[in-house]
């Protein structure tokens, strides 16, 4: 009995090690948004990008944000995208898109999908001694986002999560956000 549940064990750890070699278990829920900075690969800005895109359609929007994030990202960065960029917040299956602008101990953004308008901003010479986005949306609703930036550049991702117990992704920088579908 003892060899069946070792081989047992061992088969649950090789199909584990499996899924996790192709991306099945990636979890934004896992990632520590405290930090400053983590790598975040093409595939991760994809799924957040194109989660909300219709089946039959989400394999071209995956393959047209992972070639634009390839062609991207080893790009000189101009001096204007230095201080701003987009920003997208997937809140709700909606798509939220916008602009940021950033300095070092300030940042806002500003985003919409097209009825609703929500803005974040930290400022630490008003008192901020986070760099955590208050949230406020036109429609009264309020909340806190917190990003990290990728690696490889001006680019990242982040999570919101609004009063109301809804949780959103964020992927922002103009390596990340682009494609077709978008």
């Amino acid at each position: 009995m003892k060899i069946r549940a070792t081989q047992l064990g061992a088969m649950l750890v090789a199909l584990w090690t499996a899924l996790s070699a192709v991306g099945c278990t990636s979890n934004l829920a896992t990632r520590d948004y405290n930090l400053v900075f983590t790598n975040v690969d093409a595939l991760e800005y994809a799924r957040i990008l194109c989660s909300g895109i219709e089946m039959q359609d989400r394999h071209t929007c995956l393959t047209s944000v992972m070639q634009h994030v390839k062609e991207m990202r080893d790009r000189d960065v101009t001096p204007s995208e230095v201080l701003d960029g987009p920003f997208v917040v997937v809140l709700r299956d909606d798509l939220y898109r916008g602009n940021y602008v950033s300095q070092p101990f300030a940042a806002a953004f500003t985003v919409s999908n097209g009825f609703n308008v929500c803005r974040g901003r930290y400022n630490a010479f008003a008192g901020d001694t986070q760099a955590i986005f208050k949230v406020r949306c036109d429609d009264g609703s309020t909340g806190s986002a917190n990003i990290m930036l990728d690696a490889a550049g001006r680019n990242g991702v982040g999570i919101v999560d609004m009063d109301d117990g809804t949780r959103g992704a964020i992927v922002f920088g103009h390596a990340a956000v682009g494609g077709a579908y978008l």
